[in-house]
């Protein structure tokens, strides 16, 4: 099954739900969990980031946001989006993303992973018209959709057709899914003509490092983590390192390995039985009041009133 949802509201069922799994990388950071099946790539998800957020990754997967309450921020390379209710997003493959809600309350999004060869594989005209362009170096990383405008009303009604035909599955189904992501990825690659975006080697070569660097942050998160490590790991300075990532994901090393630990206890407190200092101590804080501290400064509440509201 193909639709799935975090944990947190699991008590909605639908068809085929499935809960939604941690990030999981390779030795690149290249996301590794299979969106939907090899016969038919393509996986649909809804969140409540009240309590979820979506820590820095990316995959080979082209992904689509749509926001159902807003607002929610996206943050893409150095980019931070902010969609309002019934606003959407495009990720390209292999973008660096995140996600989280924008303000306190709830936040609402529907989201589809796919891959392109959903869509027709390379042998095939398809790919040569809809998917080719999208993955030239010079192609937007994503595009914002906004209903005000004819042709992003378009390009947001077909995702939702196609989010709507993997969550319930009618008749043939998996063809309706491919006429909507085509008919989205025809307009979306118009926009990719005449090289909108010029992406540098250096661009790119720094975009490799931090995607190595996040990994190494993934495998290494409940050991004492330094700058210094986390620059050694790509043979980087310490001030290079700072640099790349205020550069690139508006933040310190440090402040992302807290926000990575507070995320990874968040889903042990809503999925284990775990104590909550047992659950500091696996997520890499030490010190018990370090972090209840940690945490409360990121989800504005203790663990122990977290796993209250959440579980």
């Amino acid at each position: 099954m193909a639709f799935q949802t975090s944990c947190v509201t699991g008590a909605n069922i639908v068809t085929g739900l499935t809960c939604q799994q941690d990030v999981m990388a390779d030795a690149e950071g290249r996301e590794l969990v299979q969106h939907g099946s090899a016969l038919f790539p393509i996986a649909c998800y809804a969140e409540n980031l009240k309590s979820y957020s979506v820590a820095w990754h990316w995959h080979e997967e082209f992904e689509y946001i749509l926001a159902m309450k807003g607002p929610l921020t996206v943050d893409v390379n150095k980019t931070r989006v902010t969609l309002q209710t019934n606003q959407g997003v495009f990720l390209n493959s292999g973008i660096l993303h995140a996600v989280e809600q924008a303000e306190k309350g709830e936040a609402l999004l529907h989201s589809g992973v796919f891959h392109p060869r959903l869509v027709g594989g390379m042998d095939t005209i398809f790919w040569q018209k809809l998917i080719r362009p999208m993955l030239q170096p010079d192609a937007p990383a994503f595009f914002l959709l906004d209903g005000a405008v004819p042709w992003q009303a378009q390009v947001l009604t077909c995702l939702r057709e196609a989010w709507q035909a993997v969550a319930v599955e009618p008749f043939d189904y998996e063809n309706r899914v491919r006429y909507y992501l085509s008919a989205a990825l025809r307009l979306l690659s118009t926009q990719c003509v005449g090289g909108k975006t010029k992406v540098s080697q250096q661009e790119q070569i720094a975009a490799e490092r931090m995607k190595q660097m996040l990994r190494f942050v993934e495998e290494h998160y409940a050991e004492e983590l330094t700058v210094e490590r986390i620059a050694a790991s790509v043979a980087l300075s310490e001030s290079a390192c700072l640099r790349s990532f205020r550069q690139m994901l508006g933040i310190t090393p440090i402040q992302y390995v807290k926000q990575f630990r507070v995320e990874k206890a968040a889903e042990l407190l809503r999925s284990t039985r775990l104590k909550t200092g047992e659950i500091g101590m696996e997520c890499g804080f030490a010190d018990g009041s370090y972090f209840i501290k940690t945490f409360r400064e990121i989800k504005h509440c203790t663990p122990k009133e977290y796993r209250a509201k959440f579980c």
